[in-house]
């Protein structure tokens, strides 16, 4: 089997040492514009390359895993369908909600072509195991998803933070988030509603509101009146105080041009302060994930806890591998089960709640830190 993994940055870097591991008989290619980036990935992981930066015009594998921006994997997925190919494409980028109903359309008509997307830690992750906690819950009070990556020890910066991604942005801005309020999706500001969750191990951290797929509001158990979701962000305490203070010296604002440089006070901010927030090589981190339910199952309250804990390898960063595994282990599925599989998915509609338990088992021989409570 060959697959090709479009994106040579940190994401598509770590997705070509896991398949490589996963699957050691086939043939990974790392495609991208940037040869050095290539040839260092070429090194350390024996994967073939490609430099180009159109990647939609080259003869692509069977698999195709697009850790690329959207703009880069509509244009792969068009150029599949006008070929009429047949395989897997999964990508870990957010498509444009304008770009769906026109992709879907196309999918249809290509039976043999079959494109997962989103698919990562959230969305992707999150959506599978939220579906399989309200497999067991008859009838839903609250939901509360929280993920973020952190640095253990904390930094020593004001913030407590550093890019675990590797892009050059700040994610400091002020913008709106969904949440689930009996029944319905609500709008509230981002880094409202500031709480704490203690993590054993690690300590005390804080989340607020940011975001959620608007999506889960459609799911027949959350729509119901009565019912609460929260999707927040976890970050070391003292992080949405901080932000606050920036917002209000108006150093985060990005509706005005600084005349001398052209650039916004965001920023001209994220360029001052790039190294105070580089992550070292010698930093460790850690990517979380808690979900918790509460409920009824046959009359009787149900609580339920789920808590993943992803640790850095030598060489695949936490916050890579919460977003790589499950791509890895739902192409392991689509290539494996024998069932044809085509259109357009969420990463929930194919790894279903009754195969989550198999997924979480792989993820524990992963080196994944899973505990789970329940209390009915």
């Amino acid at each position: 089997m060959r697959a090709d993994v479009i994106g040579a940055g940190a994401m598509g870097r770590a997705m070509a040492s896991l398949l490589r591991e996963t699957f050691p008989r086939w043939t990974i290619r790392l495609i991208d514009r940037d040869m050095s980036a290539l040839t260092a990935a070429r090194g350390a992981w024996k994967c073939e390359i490609l430099c180009t930066d159109k990647p939609e015009q080259a003869e692509l594998a069977p698999v195709v895993i697009c850790a690329a921006t959207w703009p880069v994997t509509l244009d792969v997925i068009e150029s599949l369908v006008s070929r009429a190919a047949s395989g897997v494409l999964v990508s870990i980028s957010r498509p444009a909600a304008k770009d769906l109903p026109r992709v879907q359309q196309q999918l249809i008509h290509i039976p043999g072509l079959a494109a997962v997307l989103p698919c990562g830690l959230e969305p992707g992750l999150t959506e599978i195991l939220v579906d399989y906690l309200l497999e067991s819950t008859e009838e839903v009070q609250s939901l509360r998803i929280c993920c973020g990556g952190i640095v253990k020890p904390r930094p020593a910066n004001p913030l407590g933070y550093k890019r675990l991604f590797g892009a050059s942005h700040l994610p400091l801005a002020r913008r709106d988030a969904y949440c689930i309020r009996n029944g319905g999706l609500r709008v509230v500001p981002r880094f409202s509603d500031v709480q704490q969750l203690a993590w054993p191990g690690i300590g005390v951290l804080e989340h607020w509101h940011d975001g959620m797929q608007p999506r889960l509001a459609d799911h027949p158990k959350l729509s119901r009146p009565g019912v609460d979701v929260d999707q927040r962000t976890l970050r070391w305490p003292g992080y949405v105080e901080l932000v606050a203070l920036l917002d209000k010296l108006g150093v985060l604002a990005e509706d005005a041009l600084d005349e001398s440089t052209g650039l916004t006070p965001k920023q001209l901010f994220e360029r001052a302060t790039q190294h105070t927030f580089d992550l070292a090589e010698n930093e460790q981190t850690k990517t979380l994930l808690a979900i918790d339910l509460a409920g009824s199952q046959h009359g009787r309250r149900s609580v339920q806890g789920l808590r993943l804990t992803f640790t850095d390898r030598v060489d695949v960063r936490s916050m890579a591998l919460a977003t790589c595994l499950p791509v890895v282990f739902l192409v392991s599925w689509l290539t494996g089960s024998g069932k044809a599989v085509a259109g357009l998915h969420y990463p929930e509609t194919i790894i279903t709640p009754q195969m989550a338990p198999v997924m979480l088992d792989w993820l524990g021989r992963q080196g994944v830190e899973i505990a789970m409570d329940r209390c009915n």
